[in-house]
């Protein structure tokens, strides 16, 4: 304490050196309060891995608010590409797995899809709400299709027109959904009576009842009674039920499934056979239908499933590589679960030839072990021996022609046959026998120009050529002409 005398005493003679003092301790506490407040936050904060998982690649978290953007090194800058092409390689996963669900038929799947993408951050995601709205009026998800009008109509992809109709359409599925009708009333201004009015739902069901027992309740030999009558005599009747408990339905007969095979297409057959539990009656039907060139892969899947239903191991081997052939290099994940089925029927040298995913050549080559395809060329037809007598005589210049471009024909040349005929008949030109075989030929190839060169040649030649010469011309004229409108109607 004496030490510090000398200073106070000094300190108080001197004001300016008090009030620097001061001034000095004022910064100390306060720098070390900002020390005190630093620590807690610097514990608190954790450790920020070097590498997020794929779940926060994916999904990034939006920061509330953006920091200042720093100087950006080149792994930094090579780090922000590989971000960027991981979320364009992401949507194009997203959208070639909704296309699989929408080619193979699974609806619902491919509904929950688009939907998590259109939720998701992608810049691509408005586009496809359009499309989730279509796919959920059809799915009948009335709810989920409301929201999805609303976000159209939101981001002004609706005009009024648009945002009407697709609200009607959705009301007569359902007419008394809740989500359509506030959209109804919020956006476009029509209330509860204005819907019911154009969904044509003017009469109350108390009037539908009413016409119905005045109906029932009216004979021939009795005066017509009033609606209140009608309802009060049916009151006083005694109800009967016309079903009574619980029962699934029979199986088809066998009468019912041959008049379901004559009489409906093959389409229907499949589909009613399929709902009724009958794979083996539906599978000629579906074997007819898959085997179409443009046979749908939800046909496929269909007989399939009726083939590993009837526990049919070489039929579903056949259209299990057929499936293969169709989907190409999509739809792995499918095409595993099917082989899986095929393996539960038994063991097969094709389900050993199609795990190890085979590429185009190799199913063209299987399919030619195992005969799924038939032989492009047949074999050829052996003729038989034709034994004649030949007597040599003079043949004349027209048999000499005929069967000279008959050969030429047999052989296939075709242009030495035509150039025959047409020397013959220009040597001839009243020859009628020579005119119907080149224009056959003219006609096949559809070769009008040669045609109109002859028959200038005709008449230079002839000047009135015979009526029945003249009749074949005219006719061959009148068929091209049908031919070429055939065409223009076609383009």
């Amino acid at each position: 304490m004496n030490s510090f005398t000398p200073l106070l005493d000094q300190l108080s003679a001197s004001p300016e050196a008090l009030a620097a003092v001061a001034v000095l301790l004022l910064l100390i506490g306060m720098t070390l309060r900002t020390l005190l407040r630093r620590q807690p936050a610097a514990r608190a904060m954790p450790r920020r891995p070097d590498l997020l998982p794929e779940a926060v690649i994916r999904q990034p978290a939006r920061p509330a608010s953006v920091p200042e953007p720093a100087a950006s090194t080149p792994a930094e800058a090579e780090d922000s590409e590989d971000q960027t092409l991981s979320y364009e390689v992401d949507d194009l996963d997203a959208l070639a797995e909704i296309e699989v669900f929408l080619e193979f038929g699974y609806l619902e799947q491919a509904a929950l899809a688009l939907r998590t993408y259109v939720d998701g951050p992608s810049s691509n995601a408005p586009a496809h709400i359009r499309r989730l709205a279509e796919l959920y009026l059809q799915l009948h998800w009335i709810d989920d299709y409301s929201d999805m009008l609303e976000r159209l109509h939101e981001r002004s992809l609706l005009d009024r027109q648009q945002l009407t109709e697709a609200v009607f359409a959705g009301l007569q599925q359902d007419p008394q959904n809740l989500a359509l009708r506030v959209l109804a009333e919020s956006r476009l201004g029509l209330g509860i009576e204005e819907v019911n009015r154009q969904l044509g739902d003017q009469l109350p069901a108390a009037n539908n009842e009413d016409l119905l027992l005045r109906t029932v309740m009216q004979t021939p030999g009795q005066p017509a009674v009033s609606a209140d009558e009608a309802v009060q005599l049916a009151s006083q009747m005694q109800r009967v039920a016309l079903l009574d408990g619980q029962a699934e339905l029979a199986p088809l007969s066998k009468r019912e499934i041959d008049l379901l095979t004559s009489l409906l297409p093959a389409d229907r057959q499949a589909r009613i056979l399929l709902a009724c539990h009958q794979p083996a009656a539906a599978l000629p039907a579906l074997q007819q239908l898959a085997s179409t060139p443009d046979a749908a892969l939800s046909r496929l899947i269909d007989t399939l499933r009726a083939c590993y239903m009837t526990r049919n191991l070489p039929l579903f081997c056949r259209y299990l590589w057929q499936f293969h052939v169709s989907v190409g290099n999509f739809g792995h994940q499918l095409k595993q679960q099917l082989l899986q089925l095929g393996c539960q029927l038994g063991q097969h040298p094709l389900l050993q030839a199609l795990e190890c995913q085979p590429d185009r050549l190799t199913l063209e080559e299987l399919g030619r072990r195992f005969a799924y395809i038939q032989p492009v060329s047949t074999p050829p037809q052996w003729r038989q021996l034709v034994t004649a007598d030949y007597t040599p005589a003079t043949a004349s210049p027209l048999d000499n022609a005929l069967s000279e471009a008959e050969q030429f024909i047999e052989f296939g040349q075709i242009d030495m046959a035509i150039q025959t005929l047409e020397s013959a008949i220009l040597a001839n030109p009243a020859e009628a026998q020579l005119y119907p075989p080149l224009l056959n030929l003219y006609e096949h190839l559809g070769d009008l120009a040669r045609f109109t060169w002859l028959a200038r040649q005709i008449r230079d030649r002839l000047a009135t050529p015979p009526e029945e010469i003249t009749g074949m011309l005219g006719r061959f004229v009148q068929t091209m002409q049908q031919r070429l409108n055939q065409h223009r109607l076609a383009a």
